[in-house]
């Protein structure tokens, strides 16, 4: 009996030692299956954030960590974590990414560069809009939707179709502005923006390099200012070359360069002014696809239909259709006032309404002398033939001459006479007569230029005087001459 009440203990010993040890195992295994459970859940939802945050169960205990996409996915994601069913605690190890409002990126191209600078939703959109060139832009949080990288994407590639310009991504709506090639460069881009994502709106305002109109242009010139073109140029038609095809050592160039349509070339026209320049007070020049038009300004005692004539007879034979017209330039300014003239580089000065060369010597009657040879021999004072009427190209002779005499007639107190001088061809008579009215016409001019009309004579001589044998053409073109006579 003693025996079989031992038995029945150590079974029963036995037996709790059993149920101790299956219900330690059913424990484990219980716990095992709720942690499995745990993990799978909180990688779900970790798994859902926009930056991916890590998660990490610990017994029951979820430790979670990473960035938060600002606090409304912070406080979204807790609280899931929070509705895990048979997690004991949530440890919150986030960082919260700052919220930025507006969300934005401002974009300039310019010179082949481009410069940024805003926001940009997660690492992901930084490295793809990394490889169209975008740097320095900082991860915050607020962007409007998913696609926003998209559209900067968008944006930024056709921001770089430009020549240059500028864009502007806030929220949902877009701006970019700048310019491009031609109309078709701005079609294209506006088709590129026309693929961004529902919800999205583009601004578009571009100007271009080329907006298809004919190229039409209006050169300037005046002796104070210089010259400049403006308006658009043609393709192979530089500003500088039609400076060069002028005589002109500079010009600003206000013009845009057309780039569609054939080459052009610099109107011929243009080289033909080229002789005429350091008389030309005033200049315009209007080129478009109906002609060549050119006014040109002279100073004061022209004879503008002459004066017409001749330069119509040059531009004729250069450029044939010119449109020209031939005006009178007064002088603006006091006596005495003085410049630089751009094309010869010579001084000049103001006297009685004309600009006359600055005479840089000091008077004396043999200076005077050999100065009066240097301008005569340098300058030919011609006449409409048969007449006293000074040729198209006697203004320029004349004010080199009366820049010589009036000094030597105004300050050093000499006095001079202009003689007339014809060939033999014609009579006697006729000739002597010719010859005075020459002589008056010509000391008529100096007088306007401010020479001393006290100290200057006119006398008219004929053919009495011969330089050169009348028998050839040559010998008769040189015996029709000014000289200039001092008088004691």
């Amino acid at each position: 009996m003693g025996g079989v009440g031992v038995r029945f203990g150590v079974g029963l010993a036995i037996l709790g030692v059993g149920a101790l040890g299956l219900g330690w195992w059913a424990r484990s295994e219980y716990a095992t299956h709720i942690q499995a459970q745990l993990d799978s859940a909180a990688l779900e939802i970790a798994a859902d954030a926009v930056h991916g945050v890590q998660a990490r169960v610990d017994g029951r205990d979820i430790h979670v960590s990473g960035l938060a996409d600002g606090p409304a996915e912070h406080d979204a994601l807790i609280a899931r974590f929070d509705a895990i069913r048979g997690r004991r605690v949530v440890v919150d190890d986030l960082e919260i990414l700052p919220l930025a409002s507006p969300y934005g990126l401002t974009a300039m191209w310019l010179d082949g560069a481009l410069h940024t600078q805003g926001h940009v939703p997660t690492e992901a959109a930084r490295d793809e809009l990394a490889q169209l060139g975008v740097e320095g832009l900082t991860l915050a949080a607020g962007a409007p939707d998913g696609q926003w990288a998209q559209a900067a994407a968008l944006g930024i590639a056709a921001l770089r179709r430009l020549e240059e310009g500028n864009l502007a991504l806030s929220g949902r709506r877009m701006s970019v502005t700048g310019i491009a090639l031609t109309p078709d460069e701005g079609a294209a881009m506006r088709a590129a923006l026309d693929q961004l994502p529902d919800g999205y709106q583009a601004d578009l305002g571009l100007s271009y390099r080329d907006d298809g109109s004919p190229p039409a242009y209006a050169l300037r010139y005046t002796v104070e200012a210089g010259a400049w073109v403006d308006g658009k140029l043609p393709p192979g038609v530089e500003a500088d070359a039609l400076a060069g095809a002028l005589g002109l050592a500079a010009i600003e160039n206000n013009a845009e360069q057309g780039i569609l349509g054939e080459a052009a070339s610099v109107p011929p026209a243009l080289a033909a002014l080229t002789p005429w320049m350091a008389e030309v007070e005033a200049l315009d020049v209007n080129v478009s696809p109906e002609g060549t038009e050119i006014t040109a300004g002279f100073g004061a005692g022209a004879d503008l239909e002459l004066l017409r004539a001749a330069l119509a007879a040059d531009l004729d034979a250069a450029q044939a259709g010119v449109a020209l017209t031939v005006t009178e330039v007064s002088a603006d300014g006091s006596a005495g006032l003085d410049r630089i003239h751009p094309i010869t580089g010579r001084a000049e000065v103001l006297r009685g309404g004309y600009w006359l060369p600055v005479a840089g010597f000091s008077p004396t009657p043999e200076v005077c002398q050999a100065e009066v040879r240097a301008v005569l021999g340098a300058n030919r004072i011609g006449f409409v033939t048969g007449s006293a009427r000074l040729d198209a190209r006697a203004r320029s002779a004349v004010n080199a001459l009366a820049a010589v005499l009036g000094v030597c007639l105004r300050d050093a107190g000499l006095r001079a006479e202009i003689g007339g001088h014809t060939d033999s061809t014609g009579s006697d008579e006729a000739n002597l007569a010719l010859s005075l009215a020459r002589a008056e016409a010509v000391r008529a001019a100096l007088i306007a230029r401010a020479v001393p009309g006290a100290a200057l004579a006119a006398a008219g001589y004929g053919a009495s005087e011969p330089i050169a044998d009348n028998d050839t053409e040559e010998g008769r073109a040189a015996n029709r001459r000014t000289a200039v006579r001092w008088i004691e």
